[in-house]
């Protein structure tokens, strides 16, 4: 792709500073970036690391500083970067038609448009809705209903009676609809429970590569519509999971726990059995929630506490050797003469 600044600023609706004619061929981060190239900056400090990059431009915000390089002025840089990089991004090559080699049960239905690739196995009672793209080697399970434009990446798998909305993205290796880890101790044997409930998955909702989401005891295990999933997430039987939250990379939650909406759990977040998280939490990384935490506030630590309550302790924590120092010193001071001769 080939567009002059002139073009791409009347695309942002950005105020363009510098040679409308110079040609943009790329789109990159600043340590990246080659001549040609586009990079945005929402800081002074990335602005300046932009100024000694060779981009050719910069998408940066209203009232920036201008530098010794082309400027695009825009309300978001964040914003329109990810209009650039969708821009320039290439046009997805899907698999058309049905292929020869994949497995589809006569009592299946897809609808107009659907593809399925190489080595697909779709059971009896599957529905898939217009538009929606099974790559290669996936598996969909018996009365699995998937919606429309969907997409399901190589090795995805689809339980018995799992429910995909609308617009929903899988990537490689998810599993969902997979049994709840769950057993009863009889005799000093393991007996195992069985999970009769399945997966429902809302609409817009994006599931990262080795996902697990499991189907639910009886009932349903939800993923609210709008969520967005890391990679190597384990989502356990019975959860809610409310709309628009984002769980990142290795978050784990515990059975029958419930997430309000915009829940954001960041990196290795762990979330323990029966517990609710309040709409718009925001939980940081390597955090173990182990009880009930209130809507609209920021947790970190294991236990998760509110954020400065937090810091206060860790700032308390770092002190202790010294405080134990000085109390020995006290208890020095306050010794008797017989004491100190004894001692």
């Amino acid at each position: 792709m080939r567009i002059t600044l002139q073009e791409l600023a009347q695309r942002l609706n950005a105020q363009l500073e510098g040679d409308a004619k110079t040609l943009i061929t790329g789109v990159s981060s600043i340590e990246f970036a080659q001549g040609g190239d586009v990079v945005f900056a929402e800081s002074l400090r990335f602005l300046r690391l932009a100024e000694r990059c060779p981009a050719s431009a910069v998408i940066v915000w209203r009232d920036a500083p201008s530098i010794n390089k082309p400027l695009l002025r825009v309300d978001s840089p964040r914003e329109a970067f990810l209009k650039v990089l969708e821009l320039f991004a290439p046009p997805p090559h899907h698999p058309q038609g049905i292929s020869p080699s994949a497995i589809v049960s006569a009592d299946a239905y897809l609808a107009e448009g659907v593809a399925v690739g190489a080595g697909c196995v779709i059971e009896a009672g599957a529905c898939i809705g217009r538009g929606t793209v099974v790559y290669p080697l996936c598996y969909v399970g018996r009365d699995v209903q998937i919606g429309e434009d969907c997409i399901l990446y190589p090795h995805v798998t689809l339980m018995q009676g799992v429910r995909l909305g609308n617009r929903v993205i899988v990537h490689p290796g998810s599993v969902i609809g997979s049994d709840g880890f769950g057993y009863v101790c009889v005799n000093g044997e393991h007996r195992k429970v069985p999970h009769l409930g399945t997966v429902e998955v809302g609409d817009d909702v994006e599931i990262g590569a080795n996902v697990c989401i499991d189907r639910a005891k009886t009932g349903v295990t939800r993923i609210g519509s709008g969520t967005k999933i890391d990679n190597l997430v384990h989502i356990a039987h019975n959860v809610q999971v409310g709309e628009g939250c984002l769980l990142i990379a290795q978050v784990g939650i515990a059975g029958s726990s419930r997430l309000g909406r915009s829940v954001v759990l960041a990196g290795q977040v762990g979330v323990s059995h029966r517990v609710t998280i309040g709409d718009g939490a925001v939980v940081a990384a390597q955090s173990g929630v182990a009880g009930n935490l209130a809507g609209g506030q920021r947790y970190f630590g294991s236990p998760a506490r509110e954020h400065m309550k937090q810091l206060r302790l860790m700032a308390y924590t770092s002190r202790l050797p010294e405080l134990f120092e000085r109390v020995k010193a006290i208890e020095r001071q306050l010794r008797s003469p017989g004491e100190e001769e004894n001692g």
